[in-house]
């Protein structure tokens, strides 16, 4: 990459012209022939714009990058073509706008400054008293970093700056301001929540505030959770969104609602838990997940990124699992959330079933695969026993990131399934701990002439979803947010660094020399260790 050293502000700035991106500003009314010229030279949009500039990007050979944009300065639909420059490693593009600032000398003669402006073919836009000018370079012009170093060199010249556009930054990423966010311990948990610091442990969670702080954003709206699930109240404020929802399906009832099911006998009472059972699961998930933030509510791991939600049917079936898996692979799911099983204690899943799990997890995603997430289980039981009877299919597929639980004191939560298929564990609830708040069904349904609430509590939210259950979209919501910051990742890498950067807990005991844990897998997901060794490369 070639390099030119100019005076700027005082100091020395050495700018390296990228060897693959150019800019190019479309001539007015002509963006549909820079479209077509851009597919000609086999040059494609990166979506960046700076001061009117696309930014684009090229073959990555520098001898044919200069011939190729030297092609674009000629075509009628480009009204300015320049080069790309960076000022360090980090490769944020700085584009020439084709402006300079020049300050002539003090006792410099008139004629001579304006024989030099003249030699480089430059336009007057402003005169700032007798000595300090804008000037603009013309198509007769050399590139403005050219035209300022030489323009440097004049004994005339004092300054001779080009006007440089680069990206801007916020300092001070925010954190969410949802109203309920503080309640969201397993985001991060202060030690102090609710109103008391009884049942929680300072840390005893996914560090996902300093992964949104490290990472500088809440996720991609191009990354796309599938959830697969019971019933989807998409009304719900931090499900809702015209850009939010993506191809929802629901294959109980072969339309695109699949809101949860209202009828006759359902939802029904459980007088052995004294509540009412309807579809409450799948929009509890969400929320964990991608939940919105919009300063109202609750926040998921990746509240920007998309979902995609999938209702199922209660029966599992070779048919029904291809139909679901090929569906989010196929409609472009990044991540799938699944917190369910089979209600049999030993389910070993047939080779069909275990090839449609493995198409989605390899040849989804334009072949990275989708990142599928699986909860262990709440038994309390080996995933992998089958001397015992005990075996779940789902979480012990080699191609899926399979969660076991912890609660709000870091402590293993007594109903986690374990074994030595799972990947990492993961906040919920359990003994001695608290609760997950997340979203809830919103709206009332009618029984024996009265209105009752939906969802597991009246209201919008609830304080007490768990279970591996909640475990798992945790953990999808963090790929999401992974994927955000390095979307060229594969499932195989996203399974293997949330392994690697996972926090331990529970007693050195608990893990053997590669650092498993029957219980906690690799330990607990730790979203800051992992965006830190994306954002260092160390991943």
């Amino acid at each position: 990459m070639s390099k030119t050293t100019i005076n700027y502000g005082n100091q020395q700035l050495t700018l390296t012209k990228s060897d693959n991106l150019v800019a190019v500003k479309a001539t007015a009314g002509m963006n549909r022939q820079l479209e077509l010229t851009m597919s000609k030279v086999k040059a494609q949009y990166t979506g960046q714009t700076l001061q009117g500039f696309s930014i684009i990007q090229m073959e990555d050979v520098p001898e044919k990058v200069n011939e190729m944009l030297d092609v674009l300065r000629t075509n009628p639909s480009v009204s300015v073509g320049s080069h790309v420059y960076y000022t360090s490693d980090d490769e944020v593009p700085f584009v020439p706008t084709g402006q300079l600032y020049v300050v002539f000398k003090e006792k410099a003669p008139t004629d001579e400054c304006q024989n030099l402006i003249d030699k480089h073919q430059l336009q007057i836009v402003e005169a700032r008293g007798e000595r300090e000018l804008i000037v603009q370079v013309t198509p007769g012009s050399q590139n403005p970093v050219k035209v300022a170093a030489s323009l440097q060199s004049s004994d005339l010249v004092e300054v001779a700056e080009p006007d440089l556009a680069t990206p801007g930054k916020m300092t001070g990423f925010m954190i969410p301001s949802d109203s309920l966010i503080d309640k969201q311990w397993h985001l991060h948990n202060t030690g102090f929540h609710r109103g008391t610091s009884f049942g929680f442990k300072k840390g005893a969670d996914a560090r996902v505030f300093e992964a949104w702080q490290l990472a500088e954003t809440l996720g991609s709206p191009t990354v796309v959770v599938a959830v697969i699930d019971d019933g989807f109240d998409l009304a719900h404020p931090d499900l809702a969104g015209s850009d939010k929802i993506v191809a929802p399906w629901d294959f109980t009832r072969n339309s695109a609602d699949p809101t949860p099911e209202f009828g006759p006998t359902y939802p029904y009472w459980d007088p052995w838990n004294q509540q009412w059972v309807g579809d409450w699961h799948g929009t509890a998930c969400v929320g964990v997940a991608v939940g919105n933030a919009n300063d109202t509510g609750i926040v998921g791991a990746a509240p920007n990124s998309r979902l995609m939600p999938v209702r199922w049917g209660p029966d599992l079936s070779d048919t029904q699992l291809e139909k679901w898996f090929d569906y989010v692979r196929i409609k472009g799911a990044w991540v799938v959330s699944c917190s369910w099983g089979a209600a049999a204690r030993n389910f070993t899943l047939s080779t069909r079933a275990k090839s449609t799990i493995e198409r989605c997890a390899r040849e989804g995603r334009n072949g990275l695969g989708c990142v599928i997430c699986f909860a262990a289980g709440n038994e309390n039981r080996n995933i992998n026993d089958p001397n015992s009877g005990s075996v779940n299919g789902f979480a012990i597929h080699p191609d899926v990131i399979a969660v076991s639980a912890i609660t709000s004191r870091d402590q293993k939560s007594n109903y986690s399934n374990y074994g030595k298929e799972i990947s990492v564990c993961a906040p919920s609830n359990g003994a001695g701990g608290w609760g997950i708040t997340t979203s809830d069904v919103t709206g009332t349904f009618l029984r024996m002439g009265q209105q009752i609430a939906s969802g597991y509590n009246p209201g919008a939210y609830t304080d007490s979803f768990g279970g591996t259950s909640s475990a798992c979209p945790l953990v999808a919501g963090i790929c999401a947010l992974i994927l955000s910051i390095k979307p060229q990742l594969s499932s195989i890498q996203v399974k293997d660094l949330i392994q690697r950067t996972a926090r331990h807990v529970g007693n050195a005991s608990d893990y053997d020399n590669n650092g498993h844990s029957i219980k906690f897998g690799y330990g607990c997901i730790n979203a800051e260790h992992a965006i830190k060794m994306i954002l260092t490369g160390d991943n």
